[in-house]
C-alpha cells in the first residue's frame, strides 16, 4: 500500500475502492460548497524521453505541440477504425515528460498498445501503476485554496501549473470551480492534510457527477472500442485537433467530420429513479426492441440518476427508456451547443 493510501485508510477506516474504481469514504458528505476527493478512478501513463511529445503527436487526437508546462489538453487514442480506445487529459510537466491521466481500468491496456509503437522513439512508457495520484479540488474557494498552498493556480480551462516535478495542477472548467492536482505518492501524502483542511471529503463518484453535468464522457473498460470521437462530442470539448496531421485513426475521424453524417452523439439525461449500470447499458425508444443508444457514464444521487449516453440523433425527440421500458429517460441540457447535423 502506498503512503497516500495508508494515510487515507487511517483517516477513513471505512473507506474502500469499489469495483467500479471509485473511492468511497464511508462517511459521505454531499452538498458541501467546497470539497476535495481522492480520484482513484484515474491512473497515469508516463511517457519520458526527448521524443515523448513527438511520439504522442503521431498516436493521439490532440496537438501535443500545444501542450506545455502551462497548457494541458483533452485527447483520445483511437484504433485504425477511429474508435476510441482511451480518453485522457494530457500534460507536459517538462520537455521530456508527458503525463496522460485516464481511467485506471484502461491504463494497462493502453500502455501495452502504445508500447508496440514506441520502440523506435527516444522515449519510454513507465511500467509502474499508481506512481501518481489525482486529487480533485472543487468549489468557489478552490482557486484561492490552491493559491494559498502553491502560491499560484491556473486561471483558465485546461491551463496547467507545474509547481515542481512531483506536482501538476490542471483547471478543468471555465469558471475555476474544478481542479485536479496530480501528485506523486510522497507529495500526495504531504499535501493531503492541507488540501482537505476545513472542507468536505467526498466520494470520487461525485467527480463523475460533475463530469456528466459538464458533458465530458470518459472512456473506461466497458466502453473501449465502441465510439468515434465525434460520437462522444470530443470535437466540442477540445479533444480532437483537425489541423495537427496524421495519427492513428485520423483518416476515419476526419472523414466523419468533413464528408460523413454523424448519426449518433453524446447526450446528458436524467432518470427519476436509482438505476444500475446493467439497466442502462442499452437505451431504447418507446416500444422498440432495437437499441437506440449506449451508456457512457452514470451517477446515482439520493433519489435519481444522471447519465451520459451516445444516442441516435433521429431518436432523441421521441420517448427514451432504459431496458424493458422500465424507466423513462429525460434529456438534460449540455453546457456547450450541439451543432446542427
Amino acid at each position: 500500500m502506498s503512503t497516500f493510501e495508508a494515510l487515507l485508510s487511517k483517516q477513513f477506516p471505512q473507506s474502500q475502492i469499489k469495483s467500479s474504481g471509485f473511492w468511497a469514504s464511508g462517511e459521505q458528505q454531499h452538498g458541501a460548497a467546497d470539497w476535495v476527493s481522492p480520484l482513484f478512478q484515474y491512473d497515469f501513463l508516463h511517457v519520458d524521453g526527448p521524443d515523448s511529445s513527438t511520439f504522442l503527436q503521431g498516436q493521439t487526437s490532440c496537438d501535443w505541440r500545444a501542450i506545455t508546462p502551462t497548457q494541458a489538453s483533452r485527447g483520445a487514442y483511437c484504433n485504425i477504425k477511429g474508435r476510441v480506445l482511451s480518453s485522457f487529459i494530457g500534460a507536459q510537466p517538462s520537455e521530456t515528460l508527458a503525463l496522460l491521466r485516464m481511467r485506471a481500468d484502461i491504463c494497462e491496456n493502453t500502455r501495452s498498445l502504445l508500447k508496440k509503437y514506441i520502440v523506435f522513439s527516444k522515449a519510454e512508457i513507465g511500467d509502474q501503476p499508481r506512481t501518481r495520484f489525482a486529487i480533485g479540488v472543487a468549489g468557489p474557494g478552490a482557486r484561492q485554496r490552491l493559491r494559498t498552498l502553491f502560491g499560484a493556480a491556473p486561471s483558465a480551462a485546461l491551463e496547467s501549473l507545474t509547481v515542481d516535478p512531483d506536482t501538476t495542477i490542471v483547471q478543468l472548467d471555465d469558471d475555476g470551480l474544478r481542479y485536479e492536482c496530480w501528485l506523486t505518492d510522497t507529495r500526495a501524502a504531504e499535501l493531503w492534510p492541507a488540501l482537505c483542511d476545513g472542507v468536505a471529503v467526498c466520494d470520487s463518484a461525485d467527480w463523475e457527477r460533475d463530469n456528466i453535468l459538464q458533458g465530458v464522457g470518459e472512456v473506461h473498460a466497458a466502453t473501449q472500442d465502441l465510439f468515434l470521437p465525434q460520437q462522444l462530442n470530443y470535437q466540442l470539448v477540445g479533444a480532437v485537433n483537425f489541423k495537427k496531421g496524421c495519427y492513428t485513426g485520423q483518416e476515419v475521424v476526419a472523414r466523419i467530420q468533413y464528408r460523413g453524417k454523424l448519426k449518433r452523439r453524446l447526450y446528458a439525461a436524467k432518470v427519476d429513479a436509482l438505476i444500475n449500470e446493467s439497466d442502462a447499458t442499452e437505451l431504447f425508444g418507446g416500444g422498440d426492441t432495437q437499441s437506440i443508444g449506449k451508456l457512457v457514464s452514470l451517477y446515482n444521487a439520493d433519489d435519481h440518476s444522471i447519465l451520459l449516453a451516445v444516442l441516435a440523433v433521429d431518436a432523441v425527440n421521441s420517448p427514451i427508456f432504459t431496458a424493458h421500458g422500465k424507466h423513462r429517460v429525460t434529456l438534460l441540457p449540455l453546457p456547450y451547443e450541439l451543432p446542427d447535423l
